[in-house]
């Protein structure tokens, strides 16, 4: 009987703590990943990316995986030298970021409520590992689906990822006086479970 008992509120409590442990998976066709790349000192245009995938896991452990190969700029040989020479896709398939988050957030956050926070983490990019922190807002939409959107954009230094030369490259096949070598980033994206 005293087996039993235990059986049924070990079982109990597993249940009911199901829902806060579960893994948190990004919804692609919901989510944006762009960059805004400026050339001639004075002309900005606007990319992203078509393929992302990343979750939450049970720890609150963050993972966004950014599919280099799906660029948009809207210029299908921009794209194919991008791929080529800046990203070099051969070799570097994906971009990747990581953090941790707050494990009681998740479970706190309250439908409609909106938590903005600064998120120190790691992207893995073009083979190299840099410390970046990222401004956002988190909105939990739902029971089982939040949005995350930076706040303003963060920065990548296309020195501290070594893609300088392949940003060159880029600038001598366009003709072009100059390309900059900092580029804002933002997101938005949704996590399903």
């Amino acid at each position: 009987m005293y087996k039993t008992a235990l059986m049924l509120i070990i079982l109990l409590v597993a249940t009911i703590s199901l829902p806060a442990l579960a893994t948190w998976k990004l919804d692609n066709s919901s989510s944006l990943l762009s960059f805004t790349s400026v050339k001639k000192s004075a002309i900005a245009e606007n990319h992203s990316f078509a393929k992302l995938e990343g979750d939450i896991d049970a720890k609150a452990q963050v993972t966004i995986s950014v599919d280099l190969a799906s660029v948009n700029t809207n210029i299908a040989i921009r794209d194919e030298r991008m791929k080529k020479f800046v990203f070099e896709t051969d070799k570097y398939s994906s971009a990747n970021f990581t953090t941790q988050l707050d494990k009681e957030l998740l479970n706190a956050l309250k439908t409609g409520q909106n938590q903005q926070l600064s998120l120190n983490g790691t992207l893995d990019f073009h083979g190299l590992q840099q410390a970046v922190t990222i401004d956002v807002s988190v909105v939990k939409l739902s029971a089982d689906k939040i949005l995350v959107n930076t706040i303003k954009p963060f920065f990548i230094k296309a020195d501290a990822f070594s893609v300088v030369a392949g940003i060159n490259k880029l600038k001598e096949l366009a003709s072009l006086p100059s390309i900059n070598y900092v580029v804002p980033v933002t997101f938005s994206v949704t996590f399903t479970r």
